[in-house]
């Protein structure tokens, strides 16, 4: 089953500073209730993360993935290249400075291996990734910032 959420909001907030906060992936726990463990494997030569390690439980089901990052000026995209379960996805945060202020774009597909009702699994993937953004926005805003490499 696959379902796409996409949410946007506007914050006052450097874009620099988003991008330095969604760097710490390691983090994303924190603020995303989907996930349970995140660790980096391999950096790009930027000492931006590459390969993570990830465990998510998206609908109460854990499942080990493994996903590769990219990064590119405004934009952190990443994609399910592993999975224990089966499952899927991708996404990305597109930023851009705007006049009204720092606008985030989030954009998810997720692809679990179990059949779900459609209604329900948008409706629950929906739920948990509007409470994800509630949560990163918070995150975003009381991230504290310690000694990162630079943004290219």
């Amino acid at each position: 089953m696959r379902s796409t959420t996409d949410h946007r909001f506007i914050t006052d907030l450097e874009p620099d500073r988003i991008l330095l906060a969604l760097l710490a992936v390691e983090r994303i726990p924190d603020w995303s209730p989907a996930h349970r463990d995140v660790r980096v494997a391999t950096r790009d030569e930027f000492h931006r993360p590459h390969r993570v390690y990830a465990t998510v439980t998206p609908l109460n089901h854990s499942d080990r993935q493994v996903l590769e990052y990219t990064w590119s000026p405004g934009r952190v995209a990443w994609e399910v290249v592993e999975s224990a379960a089966g499952g899927g996805g991708r996404g990305r945060f597109d930023i851009e400075e705007t006049d009204e202020g720092t606008e985030v774009r989030y954009h998810v597909e997720v692809q679990l291996p179990i059949p779900v009702p459609g209604l329900l699994l948008k409706r629950s993937v929906s739920r948990v990734n509007h409470r994800a953004m509630q949560n990163l926005i918070e995150y975003i805003e009381e991230f504290r910032l310690e000694p990162q490499p630079e943004i290219p």
